[in-house]
């Protein structure tokens, strides 16, 4: 078969060949290529969500075995948490409170998958409160684009205007513009209040509704008993999440080696007045202002879930008119020779090829053959790539 990566850009399009580069570049930087600092609690420690293979995803039962396949690297104790308001610090007694949290996420969805495991010597969830308090409270915080700054309350307003002054002009203004738009804040009850399971600080209540989230649990104790209650679930982080519903939503897109902004915090109440307020940040800032979350990054898959060798490859059109598409391979293994076949006739051996169609059409098949030590493997997509 020839070998024909033919751009054919000559005369006149010497522009796109720069801008094509500057494009793979943002391309590479976004997928973790890059190295960079963060301006996030715990003096930008990295900590790391673990990636379920797609036939092992965890089932929102509240059963913990769907969890075993992950390392213990992944879960995070209560020897990681601090109570920065109630006068406790890290000298968090497990007799009275012990906690793991487990982190995970699956390549080509945007959820946040959790396994909240407690034990409480007193589990408060019994007493009403009008304002969503007064009850053992798992709270989980997310900034899915590591945009940071408040979220809870707009700096632009004055804060004794709106703060806990809910029938103010100001407030509801502050309530449905801007609190949880940009980051989200989920209080999750351990375990439910009159079959409530969660509040959102903010107006966006369709983000705790299926399919946005799910969650379950299992537990067997009465109020103000002590036990161990397991809490399974998953959210979708949102980079703008308005109160008109998800239909005007966007979505934060997962990917691997991208970093989001994440932390949580444990409200301890004992029948009583609260005893602790717990949490990873190490900053009680963290509830309401996103550059107080810890900086969280999605793993690739362990090696024991990878194939020795397996052709994947992504591709964007990036000029219809021309017919100029960028091909970007993401096979797993070790590769050391690929192929391209573009159904044409015309071939092309680099890695991540640039390649402009001359005809038009909707029929394309098109075959990447990856070789390496472990073998080789093909990916085929059929009628996927389309020129009109």
């Amino acid at each position: 078969m020839k070998n024909k990566s033919d751009l054919n850009f000559r005369e006149g399009n010497r522009a796109w060949l720069f801008f094509l580069g500057y494009l793979l570049f943002n391309i590479s930087m976004a997928n973790g290529q890059s190295t960079p600092t963060y301006k996030t609690a715990r003096n930008g420690k990295v900590f790391q969500i673990f990636q379920f293979p797609r036939n092992q995803m965890p089932r929102i039962d509240g059963d913990k075995s769907d969890w075993a396949i992950v390392p213990e690297k992944y879960t995070y104790g209560t020897d990681q948490l601090s109570d920065t308001e109630d006068g406790m610090g890290s000298d968090i007694d497990p007799k009275d409170l012990d906690v793991k949290v487990t982190i995970g996420w699956v390549k080509g969805l945007n959820r946040i998958y959790f396994m909240y495991e407690a034990y409480d010597d007193f589990w408060d969830f019994e007493r009403f409160n009008p304002e969503g308090y007064l009850n053992d409270i798992f709270e989980l915080v997310v900034d899915g684009d590591l945009s940071g700054g408040p979220f809870i309350q707009n700096p632009l307003y004055d804060p004794e205007q709106i703060k806990w002054q809910p029938q103010t002009a100001s407030y509801i203004e502050n309530h449905f513009n801007f609190s949880g738009v940009h980051a989200q804040n989920y209080h999750i009850y351990t375990p439910p209040v009159n079959n409530a399971w969660v509040l959102v600080w903010g107006s966006q209540s369709w983000i705790s509704e299926f399919p946005h989230a799910n969650y379950a649990y299992d537990y067997h104790f009465k109020h103000g008993e002590s036990g161990t209650l397991r809490l399974e679930g998953w959210i979708t982080p949102f980079d703008y999440a308005p109160y008109e519903g998800p239909q005007k939503a966007v979505e934060s897109q997962l990917r691997e080696n991208k970093v989001i902004g994440l932390a949580w915090s444990i409200l301890d109440f004992d029948g009583g007045k609260r005893e602790g307020h717990i949490n990873l940040a190490h900053n009680t800032k963290m509830v309401n202002n996103a550059s107080y979350l810890c900086a969280f990054q999605l793993m690739p898959l362990e090696k024991e879930f990878l194939e020795p060798i397996k052709a994947a490859w992504t591709f964007r059109v990036v000029d219809e008119e021309k017919g100029i598409v960028a091909f970007k391979d993401e096979s797993i293994g070790t590769v050391d020779k690929w192929t391209w076949d573009f159904g044409n006739g015309d071939s092309s051996t680099e890695q991540n090829p640039i390649y402009r169609f001359k005809n038009k059409g909707v029929r394309t098949v098109i075959t990447l053959k990856v070789e390496g030590p472990q073998g080789s493997s093909k990916r085929t997509r059929y009628w996927e790539v389309m020129i009109r």
